[in-house]
């Protein structure tokens, strides 16, 4: 930090200070909720997280209770620990607590405002939400299953080929699946390797928008009053206008080739609307709120598929022996499973929530805001709060989901035990898509491609931990993991192996796939939906 940045920061906690402290210390009718004890002016700014802050939260979760209050600076922040408390606030009372906090290089200065996770709670949002399920709803997201079918038979070639290596060879198989679905789905085409150059600049993009995200890194964020000083004081001003620079080349050449590109997608179906509803957006707007979507859909998709991997060589092979005989005696062993199987299949649903529970890809949420001061179980939650929904607390309820919740268990999602009554799902809370007003919206497309990824995978492959170079099994730590809004199992090796040569033979024969077939696929696509 700069003599000049440090010299404001000072001079600025001396004009905050006074207001800072009554801030903390006026009388309330109500008790703030628990918290770790905070100290004058700072609050609790020295115990923040450095990394991993799901992991601290919580820590403070099992010793202050669901809802935990800290402030860091003047700042409050609350932090809900489960799964009632994160529904009774952000969906019960989504009108109060559906904003964002300010993110002004990220968000404001880098994206001009327009990147759909971080906008706030206004009436721009409610019309890209409006956008947004005009191709991601229930009926929408059903049309696309035989595009999804489509693009695991590639996947399931890719592993028979080439299934046994490093986390990077698999990482790569399921990052073109998800993207290739989500690309075709979204602008038109397919991605047909993990080396193509549009998931490249996507790579580059979205590493240099984490960095630019990350908490405490501009102090701008936590002092807005710096951001009036002239450019040459304030270089994140530069550093914010050059993102924006790749961020809008990267999006509106997508857009643009989605428009270009034969056959229905996403962005000429939103851009219709648009036109029909005579809408006024600028070609950015649009360009940004498909992008984002598609950024969001395929970097969670993707790890809640390795976070699949690491649970089945790591957790009881019990639940994957079990998944197997369902398969098989659902399926056999001459096809495919595929999404008209699911209605026999519940057992394979329950292994999709339980990755989604067990690891979920998104452990800290995004954080909600609230512009005023509100009540909660006789605690007070002051306005101008940051609250976040602390989902690995919040998979981690034992009133909800059991004491065993450390343990990757299919059962717990399923009726009753006992292989023959395991029919339909409980009604458990859904983890990993977020709450209320602020829900992903793509959630039942995601459910989908999770589904019958994992549902072929287990048909087909017996999953293994790679070996050392002495031969032996490696071993895999299941809680090593990057930090940041996804979160990534850190590298492993493992082994996808048929389980027979039946599986090779059916993969072999019915895995060929051929952009004939794709096109025709989207253009059934289009025609399901009425537009074109």
């Amino acid at each position: 930090m700069s003599s000049l940045l440090l010299y404001i920061l000072c001079f600025s906690i001396v004009l905050l200070a006074p207001f800072l402290f009554w801030n903390t210390s006026a009388k309330r009718k109500l008790p703030l909720p628990p918290g770790p004890p905070r100290l004058p002016i700072i609050g609790n700014i020295h115990q923040a997280p450095k990394s991993h802050a799901w992991l601290k939260y919580y820590v403070w979760g099992k010793i202050y209770g669901p809802v935990v209050y800290l402030n860091m600076l003047g700042q409050p922040i609350v932090v809900l620990n489960t799964s009632s408390a994160a529904h009774d606030l952000l969906a019960k009372r989504g009108g109060t607590f559906s904003d964002r906090p300010r993110f002004i290089v990220a968000a404001e200065m880098a994206l001009k405002g327009m990147h759909m996770l971080l906008r706030p709670y206004d009436e721009r949002f409610k019309l890209h939400q409006k956008l947004e399920n005009l191709v991601l709803c229930t009926r929408s997201a059903n049309t696309y299953l035989p595009f999804q079918e489509f693009e695991t038979k590639q996947l399931l070639y890719d592993l028979l080929l080439g299934g046994g290596g490093s986390r990077q060879v698999c990482h790569g198989f399921f990052e073109r699946t998800t993207a290739s679905v989500i690309y075709a789905l979204f602008y038109g085409f397919r991605v047909k390797t993990s080396s193509d150059p549009v998931l490249v600049a996507a790579h580059s993009v979205n590493h240099e928008f984490d960095q630019l995200a990350q908490v405490g890194k501009y102090l701008v964020d936590s002092i807005p009053l710096l951001n009036t000083l002239p450019p040459f004081m304030a270089p994140w001003k530069a550093e914010a206008e050059r993102h924006w620079g790749r961020q809008r080349s990267l999006h509106v050449g997508n857009l643009q080739r989605g428009y270009e590109s034969d056959g229905w997608n996403f962005a000429k179906a939103m851009r219709n609307y648009i036109d029909q509803e005579s809408i006024e957006m600028p070609i950015e707007e649009l360009a940004l709120d498909v992008g984002i979507m598609a950024d969001a859909a395929l970097d969670a998709t993707t790890e809640t598929l390795m976070w699949f991997v690491v649970g089945c060589i790591t957790a009881d092979q019990i639940w994957v022996s079990k998944a197997q005989h369902h398969l098989d005696t659902v399926v056999g062993q001459h096809r495919l499973p595929t999404f008209a199987d699911r209605p026999k299949l519940p057992y394979i649903d329950a292994i999709v929530e339980e990755v989604l529970r067990w690891r979920p890809a998104g452990p800290a949420g995004v954080p909600h805001y609230t512009k005023v001061e509100s009540t909660y179980n006789g605690y007070l939650i002051p306005a101008h709060s940051v609250v976040i929904a602390n989902h690995w607390s919040i998979t981690r309820d034992q009133s909800v989901f059991g004491s065993n919740v450390e343990e990757f268990e299919p059962e717990r999602w399923l009726c009753s035990a006992g292989e023959e009554s395991e029919t339909t799902l409980r009604a458990l809370p859904t983890i990993g898509f977020g709450y209320g007003r602020r829900a992903c919206p793509g959630q039942h497309v995601a459910r989908n491609i999770l589904w019958i990824t994992i549902a072929r995978i287990l048909w087909a492959f017996d999953i293994e931990p790679g070996l050392d170079e002495d031969g032996k099994p490696t071993i895999i730590d299941s809680m090593a993991c990057t930090d940041g809004l996804v979160s990534k199992p850190l590298p492993f090796s493992a082994s996808f192996k048929p389980r027979g040569d039946w599986a090779r033979n059916v993969i072999q024969n019915e895995c060929s796939t051929h952009d004939s077939d794709f096109v025709g696929i989207l253009a059934k696509i289009g025609g399901d939906l009425g537009s074109n």
